[in-house]
C-alpha cells in the first residue's frame, strides 16, 4: 500500500512539474522609465526631439570647467549621487544645481494636464523653461537625462517547490531579468544647442521564489538605476575631459 500511495503522488509532482513546464515559456514584462515618473509621452525622446524647435543659435566654444544646472525627466531633482559625482570634479564641472522636470504639465486650468494631451510645443516651452532657469542660478549649460527600464519574470519547472519554506531557498522557481538604457544631452543653456550626447546600459539577474519576485524584481530595478546614472555621470565627465573641451578656445565638433 505504501508504494502505491508513493507511486501516485510521484505521478501527481510529474503531472504538475509538466503543467507548470508547459506555462514557463509565458513571462510577464513590464517597462518603465528611469525615474518611475518618467513614462511613454513624458519621457526623454519627447525632450531630444523639441531640441530642433528650442535652438537658438550655434554654442561658443566650449571650454571646462563648465557651470552646469542637472536635469532629470520626471524628477524634482536629480539623484544626489550623481550631482555628488559630477560636483568632485573640479577642473571639469564649477557648479552643479540640480533643477525640476516633473512629469506633469501644471498648466492646466483645471489641474494637472492629461499626459495624452502634450504637444510637441509643451516640450519645447518646458526645455526652454528649463534652460531660462539655469540661467538664472548661474549655469550656463544644462544636462538633461533619463531612459527606460524593462524588467521580466520567467518561471520554471521548480515554481511547484516554492509552496515549501525550503524548496524556495534551495530552488527558486522565478528567474528576474531587469535591463535598461540611459541617455543625456548636454545642452548651451543660452543658445538651446546640444553639445553632446552620453549613454548608458544596465543588466542584473536573479533567481527568486516566485512570491518574493516582485520584491526581488523592485530591488534590481533600483540598482539598475544606479548603474545607469552613474554610468552617465561617468560617460560625461570622461568626454569633458577630452582635450577639444579642456583646450581654451577649442570648437565643439
Amino acid at each position: 500500500m505504501r508504494k502505491v500511495r508513493y507511486k501516485r503522488r510521484m505521478k501527481t509532482i510529474i503531472k504538475s512539474v509538466i503543467a507548470i513546464g508547459t506555462v514557463c515559456l509565458l513571462a510577464g514584462c513590464e517597462s518603465t522609465g528611469m525615474s518611475l515618473r518618467e513614462r511613454p509621452g513624458v519621457s526623454y525622446p519627447n525632450y531630444i526631439l523639441s531640441i530642433a524647435t528650442n535652438s537658438t543659435g550655434t554654442a561658443p566654444a566650449v571650454t571646462t570647467p563648465l557651470r552646469i544646472a542637472a536635469v532629470q525627466v520626471g524628477e524634482v531633482a536629480p539623484q544626489e549621487a550623481i550631482l555628488n559625482q559630477l560636483a568632485g570634479q573640479k577642473s571639469l564641472v564649477a557648479s552643479v544645481v540640480p533643477l525640476p522636470l516633473p512629469a506633469e504639465n501644471p498648466r492646466s486650468s483645471y489641474g494637472y494636464q492629461p499626459v495624452k494631451d502634450l504637444k510637441p510645443e509643451d516640450y519645447a516651452d518646458r526645455l526652454a523653461s528649463v534652460r531660462s532657469l539655469a540661467g538664472t542660478v548661474g549655469a550656463d549649460y544644462v544636462f538633461l537625462f533619463g531612459g527606460n527600464i524593462d524588467a521580466s519574470q520567467k518561471h520554471n519547472p521548480f515554481m511547484i517547490f516554492d509552496v515549501t519554506l525550503i524548496g524556495a531557498v534551495l530552488v527558486p522557481g522565478t528567474r528576474v531579468d531587469v535591463e535598461g538604457k540611459g541617455s543625456g544631452v548636454l545642452i548651451h543653456a543660452p543658445t538651446g544647442t546640444p553639445v553632446l550626447f552620453v549613454s548608458s546600459e544596465s543588466r542584473r539577474s536573479k533567481l527568486s521564489p516566485d512570491q518574493l519576485a516582485d520584491d526581488a524584481e523592485g530591488e534590481l530595478r533600483r540598482q539598475v538605476r544606479d548603474d545607469l546614472v552613474q554610468k552617465l555621470g561617468d560617460d560625461l565627465l570622461k568626454k569633458l575631459a577630452e582635450p577639444r573641451f579642456t583646450a581654451a578656445g577649442s570648437n565643439v565638433r
